[in-house]
């Protein structure tokens, strides 16, 4: 992998931010460059010691990383990929940062393309990177080493995990030459918990079919380790849930319980047997979605649960009164603590809503200051922005749908409006910025994005309603919130079209083949439109399987054949913007390629395909981000009102 640096280049003060303007009278290709890019600034964390600080930087439609001191006029160092994406980063050291990478490679033998990740620990004085594991042992790999503790007590070592042949093993990594020490090995072994000297505690097994994953536990150092149980029906069988955290002792453990809603809960464990659970957290009528570490070990400080925006919920007292006290000054927001200093007196915030375009702040509580570090776009005139609601609408079967509905600035009645449906399918849109949404609402589009069946952070019965309903209940659920927005007057009901990625791609494109007497256009972006063949591509990945055929559902490919988009095109079928990146590992290039063929064979003329050339399945290039905007909007804008000439009644 080449890389390049710089020195220098950089803003000269703290103050990173810069100002952009958003106008109404400005023409979509303004818009387009405000909003479809990269956002200028990313992931801003603070150092252990509090004395600098990193974050990725847009650089010509690619992120760089850069480091910057707080306490000195020291130039910035830039680092950054020529081959691969850099995705993450965290400090480990004062002097070093953990970087996560991707690049794509083909693969002749397999006839497909996969996304291989890689780490490499960056030192921000030389500005010179150390990858992890390159020896032709582990190149084979598509995943690269997770991290498991930054070993708080131990300046010079971090703790990973990786596949080593058949075992999984931990391993102690020099930050100052990369060469790594197994440490612990375990076969089909994952979920290491250990204490910040990096002492193994706590770990998961497979076991097969029968036993499946298991947990193994030793309360001290002295003893072995032994297989967890719980008593259940007056009989012992194995304790399978992932174990989270442990209280110092080791004799309580914390982990996730799913009756319907996800909520954590922690025990008692007396010679292997996990006692009665007693709840720590849960938030109803959401999941509780996930646990937040300390950022300097591995201690869980607070959970997170998805409601309008991401709430963090803080059981660290420190933490907990920061965050109160930003809620307090920041209203209608995402507030999330990024990092802090080991003592926690400096903190780097990120917020992120409609009156937030993702700004960075340095919170100083010694000081009592707030200080704006950048927004990921910069935008001046913030009163251009679309007004974002929470929208909530019951369906046929009586299913509630929380949703979100975006308004354009200014008086507009019945603005054209734009469906905006989610990835994943087990995803979910929040209010938290989002530079689509916003896009299409600075050119006058109300833009409605539903949290239909099958979304994550409703419970495990709400996210399961939606396995095997591609094409049915998951799309009625889309479509009745439309009719809810038409019969309350909302939109105007003939200018309506549908823009989605990945699954919210599959959507645009079933839209268009069946549901064109609603809408009036399509743009899918990474679409799925044949089931079955995406069926057979995640064969081939050698991963995430199990995950497309729950969701699909376990189906017949006949019957596979009704709800893909491919197998539904018509003459009556809409014009659809296929868009897609050359080097999507996901949803392959074909599922569009071969949409657009069929498309052609039946004489459509107003359809069109864009290939993004070097691009993946989440539009990690400014470049593609800006296309994606003007192409769409220019798109939309020539079909909308001419097929609402065509469609004069709506319905299904």
């Amino acid at each position: 992998m080449e890389f390049y640096n710089y020195h220098g280049v950089m803003m000269k003060n703290l103050v990173l931010l810069l100002l952009m303007c958003v106008m109404p009278t400005m023409t979509f290709a303004d818009n387009a460059d405000v909003f479809g890019r990269l956002p200028l600034v990313s992931q801003v964390q603070i150092s252990p010691s509090g004395n600098h600080f990193a974050y990725m930087r847009d650089m010509n439609g690619k992120y760089a990383i850069v480091s910057q001191s707080l306490t000195s006029k020291a130039k910035p160092q830039v680092f950054g990929m020529k081959e691969a994406e850099i995705r993450h980063f965290t400090w480990v050291s004062d002097q070093h940062l953990l970087l996560s990478l991707s690049t794509t490679q083909y693969s002749p033998g397999d006839f497909e393309t996969f996304t291989m990740h890689r780490k490499g620990i960056l030192d921000v004085k030389s500005n010179q990177v150390t990858w992890l594991f390159k020896g032709n042992s582990f190149r084979k790999y598509i995943g690269s080493p997770t991290l498991v503790s930054k070993l708080p007590n131990d300046e010079e070592h971090i703790l990973v995990t990786f596949p080593y042949r058949h075992l999984n093993a931990l391993y102690r990594i020099d930050l100052s030459d990369g060469d790594h020490e197994r440490i612990f090995e375990e076969h089909n072994a994952e979920d290491w918990l250990t204490d910040d000297n990096g002492e193994v505690y706590s770990y998961q097994r497979y076991l097969g079919e029968k036993d499946k994953w298991v947990n193994f536990y030793r309360s001290d150092l002295e003893h072995d380790f032994i297989r967890l149980t719980t008593i259940k029906g007056g009989k012992e069988e194995n304790f399978k849930p992932v174990i989270v955290n442990m209280s110092p002792d080791r004799k309580t453990i914390y982990y996730w319980q799913y009756d319907d809603l996800a909520i954590l809960v922690k025990a008692k464990v007396e010679q292997g047997v996990v006692g009665q659970s007693e709840v720590v957290i849960e938030n109803a009528p959401y999941d509780i979605e996930d646990t937040i570490w300390d950022y300097h070990n591995q201690q869980v400080v607070g959970v997170v649960s998805f409601e309008d925006y991401p709430e963090y919920y803080y059981f660290d007292q420190q933490l907990a009164q920061v965050q109160a006290d930003l809620k307090a000054t920041y209203q209608h927001a995402q507030i999330d603590i990024t990092s802090y200093d080991r003592n926690k007196e400096r903190f780097i915030i990120y917020l992120s809503g409609e009156k937030y375009p993702e700004r960075f702040t340095l919170y100083d509580r010694k000081a009592g200051s707030i200080q704006p570090l950048a927004e990921g776009f910069p935008i001046k005139d913030k009163s251009a922005l679309g007004h974002v609601k929470s929208y909530r609408y019951k369906t046929s079967d009586d299913v509630e749908i929380h949703s979100f509905l975006t308004m354009p600035a200014g008086d507009a009645q019945k603005p054209p409006l734009i469906v905006l449906p989610h990835g994943g399918p087990e995803m979910r849109d929040v209010m938290s910025f989002d530079w689509i949404r916003q896009f299409y609402a600075s050119e006058g589009f109300a833009v409605f994005q539903p949290n239909y069946r099958g979304s994550a952070g409703y419970g495990k019965k709400f996210k399961r309603s939606g396995h095997g309903e591609w094409g049915k209940r998951m799309q009625d659920d889309i479509d009745e919130g439309v009719h809810s927005l038409i019969e309350a007057g909302l939109v105007d009901p003939k200018r309506i079209c549908v823009v989605g990625s990945s699954y919210g791609g599959y959507v645009a494109l079933f839209s268009a083949t069946v549901k064109y007497k609603l809408y009036q256009c399509a743009v899918s972006f990474a679409g799925v439109s044949n089931l079955g063949d995406m069926y057979l591509h995640a064969k081939e990945q050698k991963s995430g399987f199990s995950y497309w055929r729950k969701n699909i559902g376990k189906t017949a490919f006949e019957d596979l054949h009704k709800i893909s988009p491919f197998h539904l095109v018509s003459k009556k079928t809409l014009p659809v913007l296929l868009m897609h990146g050359t080097e999507d590992t996901v949803v392959p290039l074909f599922q569009s390629k071969k949409f657009y063929k069929k498309l052609v064979s039946l004489g459509d003329k107003d359809s069109k395909f864009i290939e993004l050339e070097g691009e993946d399945h989440w539009l990690s290039k400014g470049q593609s981000r800006n296309k994606f905007l003007f192409e769409s909007l220019k798109f939309i804008n020539t079909h909308i009102d001419e097929n609402s000439k065509l469609n004069t009644e709506v319905g299904h």
